[in-house]
């Protein structure tokens, strides 16, 4: 029987979230899965930086990304699956 927490977790497998680094960027993708220690995967995932000096935001396609638990600051789901 699984956890209310792995429950929960599960139930955002696919949906599009949002993870904030400890470095301050930002990623957006597929929620593809998490482990005990927090690393998640994204696939499809968009990278966004904070403004420069100009205030522009810059953004970039990374496609596969694993975001090490260490370094997870916040995880919001933007989109249900």
């Amino acid at each position: 029987m699984e956890s209310p927490e792995i429950t929960e977790v599960s139930s955002h497998l696919g949906s599009t979230v949002r993870l904030e680094a400890s470095d301050g960027r930002v990623f957006v993708g597929a929620f593809m899965c998490m482990d005990k220690e927090k690393n998640v995967i994204l696939s499809g995932a968009e990278e966004f930086n904070s403004a420069d000096t100009d205030g522009l935001e810059e953004r970039r396609y990374v496609g596969l990304v694993m975001l090490p638990g260490a370094h997870l600051v916040s995880f919001s789901v933007e989109n249900y699956a």
